[in-house]
């Protein structure tokens, strides 16, 4: 079954995932509806759209926004790289304006198209949350407690 999926830097791109029944569209532990995903590395794309689908932004207001979600290893570069991606896919339109005091600016709006693939993406992030709570869950039961993160392997548990 060909599935839409984002790519590295967001925008979706033609997938083949094996781990769908065609018969039915579940996975093959019957878990549901399959809901294509991407790799966790890619989360640009869905942060990005829902800054931009709250306000209409420019860059810089967009790199703030991330930073203030905690992410900050995302440079300008590979900002606009995704914005100007995005824009070509059709998840954004972008406009010229002109800067309060300075050069104009590239101002982003969510299109419909992009609303629709942000409402994907936090379907699909939600599943990958539940399955990161059982993974938790049954980690705590096992171990009686959340892993050590920084530390040495307790005692025989490596």
């Amino acid at each position: 079954m060909t599935a839409r999926r984002p790519n590295r830097n967001g925008p979706p791109t033609d997938a083949v995932n094996d781990f769908v029944d065609p018969g039915t569209g579940t996975e093959p532990d019957g878990a549901g509806p399959f809901l294509p995903g991407w790799p966790p590395r890619d989360m640009l794309a869905p942060f990005v759209l829902l800054a931009v689908s709250m306000q209409r932004a420019h860059g810089y207001v967009i790199e703030d926004y991330l930073r203030a979600l905690g992410l900050f290893g995302i440079t300008m570069s590979t900002l606009y790289r995704t914005l100007r991606q995005m824009e070509k896919d059709g998840y954004l339109a972008s406009t010229w304006e002109p800067g309060p005091t300075g050069p104009a600016r590239r101002i982003y709006t969510l299109t419909d198209a992009g609303r629709t693939w942000l409402d994907a993406s936090a379907s699909m992030l939600d599943a990958y949350r539940q399955t990161i709570d059982r993974f938790f869950g049954l980690y705590s039961e096992a171990f009686g407690t959340r892993p050590r993160v920084g530390r040495e392997p307790a005692a025989g548990k490596e």
